[in-house]
């Protein structure tokens, strides 16, 4: 299967996961919920509410404002000083590109600095990558964060109940002894293994994931301000959970969290992330997830599906206008004629 045929192959998978979750959050709704989900969305706009959905727009601008800021320090150290303006237009296409194909945004943003910037494609996908790893240090960070401060009610997202007991019935009385024995037996077979092991294709792609997880976490120490790329980091993430935040009041019935409102958007944006992960443009899950968690906290599933699809939809907007103005503005730009690096 060719390259193309694999991109398109993965766009309708992603796309048809969208409407598959699209399809769950709505296929148990009657008519007079659905029509409830609508009247939510529209009061936002009726009630002049729109303005913290424009003050989310601007905070998801500040947060690729951010991003790219954070693309010329770590650029900087391969001796390229690249201009904020085509980082920007860069970091702001890349998310207009991952709309239309997965990770494809990644491969045009090298492009464009390779074009305009003359830094070398392959040292500025280092670059990127080495920005998801410490995207997904600190994903996974305000995930621990959110799990330590709200666990009984993530947890609650993926299991009931019963599914509990059956898990703690596994591990009561000769069920911990069984699986110690197991896991004992499976290290020892790794043990015994463990060269022909390290020649398998898998584990080769494991190791070497490990390794530029590692190279991504002691990059840091080459930059010239290492501070100012872990300020930039953290205010990325300040901004995704702020434009949660400033969101939910747009909507009244929201005001009854009062204080858990900022547990609530925290838990939000780490579950609304995973939707992001595994549906193209969080298209379905983000709606779906979000509406899972604001449940957990007594609040009714129409409204948290109209939270949910406002916010998205905000969000995706942005992105959509901002990355096509970038897109029409970068090709008005001057290529650089030579290389300003080592």
């Amino acid at each position: 299967m060719g390259k193309y045929a694999k991109d398109i192959v993965k766009l309708i998978i992603f796309f048809s996961l969208g409407v598959f979750f699209i399809w769950v959050s709505v296929k148990d709704l009657s008519p007079d919920q659905r029509s409830i989900i609508w009247q939510n969305i529209q009061n936002v706009f009726y009630a002049n509410k729109w303005i913290y959905l424009i003050a989310c727009a601007f905070i998801g601008f500040l947060s690729v404002w951010a991003r790219a800021l954070r693309s010329v320090l770590m650029i900087e150290p391969l001796g390229y000083k690249i201009s904020k303006s085509n980082s920007y237009h860069s970091v702001m296409i890349c998310y207009l590109a991952n709309f239309a194909f997965p990770r494809l945004g990644e491969v045009l943003r090298c492009t464009i600095l390779q074009t305009y910037e003359k830094v070398p494609f392959q040292k500025s996908l280092g670059t990127v990558v080495a920005e998801r790893i410490i995207d997904l240090i600190i994903c996974g960070m305000m995930f621990l964060l959110a799990l330590l401060l709200e666990s009984d009610k993530l947890f609650a997202i993926f299991t009931e109940n019963q599914v509990k007991e059956h898990i703690f019935m596994l591990f009561a009385g000769a069920g911990k002894y069984i699986f110690i024995a197991v896991c004992l037996l499976l290290v020892g077979l790794l043990y015994c293994f463990r060269k022909k092991i390290a020649q398998l294709s898998w584990f080769v792609k494991v190791k070497n994931l490990c390794l530029d997880f590692w190279k991504g976490i002691v990059s840091i120490k080459n930059l010239s301000n290492p501070f100012l790329f872990v300020l930039y980091s953290l205010l990325i993430w300040l901004c995704y959970f702020l434009m949660f935040y400033v969101s939910i009041f747009a909507f009244p019935e929201m005001e009854k969290l009062g204080i858990n409102a900022i547990l609530a958007s925290l838990s939000c944006v780490v579950m609304g992330t995973v939707g992001f992960v595994i549906a193209q443009g969080g298209l379905g899950a983000y709606p779906l997830l979000v509406s899972m968690v604001l449940a957990l906290y007594g609040i009714e599933k129409e409204v948290g599906l109209a939270v949910g699809w406002v916010i998205w939809s905000t969000e995706t907007v942005m992105y959509l206008l901002l990355g096509t103005l970038s897109l029409i503005l970068i090709s008005f730009k001057k290529k650089k004629q030579s290389d300003n690096g080592l």
